[in-house]
């Protein structure tokens, strides 16, 4: 199964319901991973097709009615974090996990980041992160601003352990 967007050399998602940290996770690593927590299964797969993702999901009636209509899908049967994107990893062949704002999408709303100049934003974020911080990201699309804080660094050791495999 080929689970590559042609215009991009890389999968794009449909995260179901059941597996919202993955999407968030996905998507600040930089994979575009549509995600909507009420969502009817028809109603999803008529987006998959109209977009090409690949559903994740850990429902296993959504999954063989997508594979019965030739969509891609992949079946996370793990509950530990870490094991469902192992078996991610393994049916899309992702191979590159870093957490890095430039290349991160926004974790709520699924838009590429920017970076932006923190004396654009001083007045949106308090001074103190102003004062420890000199990156910044800016989603466009919800006006949300992102910096590297503890969230971050907890990722990014989640993400080593990713490569480790």
């Amino acid at each position: 199964m080929e689970m590559l967007r042609k215009e991009q050399n890389e999968p794009i998602f449909f995260v179901d319901a059941m597996l919202g940290n993955i999407a968030k996770k996905l998507r600040l690593m930089g994979y575009d991973s549509k995600y909507l927590a009420d969502i009817e299964d028809d109603e999803l797969i008529n987006q998959v097709k109209k977009d090409h993702r690949i559903i994740i999901s850990r429902d296993e009636d959504l999954i063989r009615k997508s594979l019965k209509l030739g969509l891609e899908a992949i079946f996370v049967k793990n509950r530990q974090e870490i094991e469902q994107f192992r078996e991610i990893i393994k049916k899309s062949n992702l191979k590159n996990f870093e957490i890095n704002g430039d290349r991160a999408r926004c974790p709520n709303c699924n838009f590429k980041t920017e970076s932006v100049d923190k004396k654009n934003i001083y007045k949106k974020i308090p001074s103190k992160i102003l004062e420890h911080n000199d990156k910044f990201w800016e989603c466009k699309v919800c006006d949300k601003i992102f910096w590297e804080g503890t969230h971050i660094k907890n990722l990014q050791k989640f993400v080593g352990k990713l490569n480790e495999r």
